[in-house]
């Protein structure tokens, strides 16, 4: 299951790598001691690693928790039946997953054309993989536990409420 977790997240790391910038080319042409401040690790520090570790480690419990308190009896359903587990996981990955996200279009400095398709692009791929997913898999005979997940999350206002 780890393999959700670096497929609709991968993008926004590379496009913003490459392509956001905090000054333009022709400032840094101008003046290349700017060049010196990556150089000497101004922007790498382990303080500001660490600080972006405690971070997700902030955002994480939150998602678990308020998702926690809003599917703690098993979350009845409009017809009457439950959601279970997997609706309650699929949720709390959709939610984690904007978060993600979001963080990284907050952080960018410089949206191009590509930082669009990376970010909301992501989770475009992400909602459109997921129903496939839940469809194809069980029949196919793995993922069992995925079959009837989407009829239960998409119609439910408490999923789009969650996220």
């Amino acid at each position: 299951m780890s393999f959700y977790n670096v497929l609709f997240t991968v993008m926004p790391p590379f496009v913003l790598g490459i392509f956001d910038q905090y000054v333009s080319a022709r400032l840094l042409d101008r003046y290349p001691q700017l060049y010196q401040l990556s150089q000497k690790g101004v922007f790498f520090r382990m303080h500001s690693f660490f600080s972006w570790v405690a971070n997700g480690f902030y955002h994480s419990l939150i998602l678990y928790f308020v998702s926690e308190l809003i599917f703690l009896w098993d979350l009845p359903q409009s017809d009457g039946k439950i959601a279970g587990h997997w609706v309650w996981g699929t949720t709390l990955y959709t939610a984690g997953l904007i978060t993600t996200l979001g963080k990284a279009a907050l952080i960018t400095n410089l949206w191009t054309k590509y930082t669009v398709i990376a970010i909301p692009g992501s989770l475009a791929v992400w909602f459109i993989f997921l129903p496939i997913y839940a469809t194809v898999a069980p029949k196919l005979g793995f993922s069992m536990e995925y079959a009837g997940v989407v009829p239960r999350l998409f119609p439910s206002l408490v999923f789009w409420l969650t996220i």
